[in-house]
């Protein structure tokens, strides 16, 4: 079985810790003894600042951030355009004895302000 979420429209954050990113959350079943594939893909996402831009991105659990995390900054202080960075997130999720929340999660780095303005997805794949 496979769920999906996908945004439209642009969005964008400066929160320095993780937010969710709306639009990018499923309720994956129980299912205890399997687990499920969480993907993130953000294919053009982007930053903006003063101070090596970037983007940290991750995937809650019920709330809970995995230590298993994403990102990518600019090589340059101020770069003089900020190019698309695609960005991939995989993790495996156990399946509980109850449904869980997955989300997907970003904060900008040293300031920065994180944006898509195409198309990102969640998925899970499990048995």
């Amino acid at each position: 079985m496979t769920m999906y979420a996908q945004t439209s429209g642009k969005q964008s954050t400066n929160s320095g810790s993780f937010v969710p990113i709306p639009g990018l959350s499923l309720t994956i079943p129980e299912g205890a003894g399997a687990s499920a594939l969480v993907i993130l893909n953000l294919p053009m996402p982007y930053a903006t600042g003063n101070d090596f831009p970037g983007a940290n991105l991750g995937i809650s659990v019920n709330g809970a951030v995995s230590s298993v995390v994403a990102g990518f900054t600019y090589n340059e202080q101020t770069p003089p355009s900020f190019g698309r960075m695609p960005t991939t997130l995989v993790l495996n999720v156990p399946l509980a004895n109850k449904p869980q929340t997955v989300a997907a999660v970003w904060s900008g780095v040293r300031g920065s302000t994180v944006i898509i303005d195409t198309p990102a997805t969640l998925s899970a794949i499990f048995d």
